[in-house]
């Protein structure tokens, strides 16, 4: 059996959709929305060696969820 490969746009997609349920399925506006998009990727393509970190994921999410 094959198995496929999620994209990182795909798990970025999962990963905003559980930060939405955690939230309560609040309502964002088209442009927050855009940016917890844009914020899971970059949470998806994490690397160790790179500028995020748990604190500045933690606190964007805050500032988008407010």
């Amino acid at each position: 059996m094959e198995r496929r490969t999620k994209s990182e746009a795909e798990v970025a997609l999962e990963l905003m959709r559980v930060v939405l349920e955690q939230a309560g399925n609040r309502r964002l506006s088209p442009t927050r929305t855009l940016a917890l998009y844009h914020l899971c990727k970059e949470a998806v393509a994490y690397a160790p060696e790179g500028p995020v970190t748990a604190d500045y994921l933690e606190e964007n999410l805050k500032k988008l969820l407010q």
